[in-house]
Order: C-alpha cells, then sequence, then structure tokens
C-alpha cells in the first residue's frame, strides 16, 4: 500500500515568495514568486508560479513563467507555460493551452534526482546542523 498523499491548498489571496517545497500535492489558485519543489502541483485557473518546477506531476490550467521539469506535464485549455518543458513520461496540451519555450523529453533519471534529493531531505530532521551550532 502506498502512503496516503497529503494536499495543501493555497487559495486564490494568498501569495508566496521564496522557495515552496513539499513532499505531497499543492493545488495552487494563489501565487508563488520563486522555487518550488512538490511531489504533485495543480496550478488553478487564476493560480500563478513565476520560477522553476520540479515535480513528479505538474498540470497548469492556469500561468508558469519558469522551467518546468516533471515526470508528467499537463497544460490544460486555459493554461499558459512561459518557459521550459522537461518531461520523460506524458506531455500533454489541451486545446487553447498556449506554451512558449522549449519542449525536451529527458531520461527519467534527471528527473528523479531533482525530485527525490529534496523529498528525502525534507523527511529527515536536521539535527546534525544544529548540533554543530550549538556546540
Amino acid at each position: 500500500l502506498s502512503e496516503p498523499k497529503e494536499k495543501s491548498i493555497i487559495s486564490e489571496d494568498f501569495t508566496i515568495e521564496g522557495l515552496v517545497n513539499s513532499a505531497g500535492e499543492v493545488e495552487l489558485g494563489g501565487s508563488i514568486k520563486g522555487p518550488v519543489n512538490v511531489r504533485s502541483l495543480i496550478v488553478k485557473e487564476k493560480g500563478s508560479v513565476i520560477g522553476e518546477v520540479n515535480a513528479e506531476t505538474v498540470e497548469i490550467a492556469g500561468y508558469c513563467d519558469g522551467k518546468v521539469s516533471a515526470r508528467n506535464v499537463i497544460i490544460n485549455g486555459t493554461g499558459e507555460m512561459k518557459g521550459d518543458i522537461e518531461y520523460t513520461e506524458l506531455l500533454r496540451t489541451e486545446d487553447g493551452a498556449t506554451v512558449d519555450g522549449y519542449v525536451k523529453k529527458v531520461p527519467l533519471v534527471s528527473i528523479e534526482n531533482k525530485v527525490t534529493s529534496f523529498l528525502n531531505t525534507s523527511k529527515e530532521p536536521r539535527r546534525e546542523k544544529q548540533k554543530k551550532i550549538f556546540e
């Protein structure tokens, strides 16, 4: 059995500036300005990301400006993507989707390294660094 995936919802009136990390799914109705490292990102129609995105799955119904690296990338009919896309398994653009950038299918290893490196470290307590500070 797989672990249940946690879901974070960022509403339309919410803006985040800076690095966003999540081992679960993020549903974005608001905006993020900065790099995003998550297991799954859903950018809703009024949502926007300005920054690099690394994830297993990215679905864009809103706006994304930055490089996207993911196993699966879906750009819905209302989605607008400005930036390069690297994917390993699935790229789907629906009628009406806007894509302005280079698209490249890459080996799975290059995407997995980006995604799993932060997922593994985000679950581990960071005691080693804390000990060094206090010693």
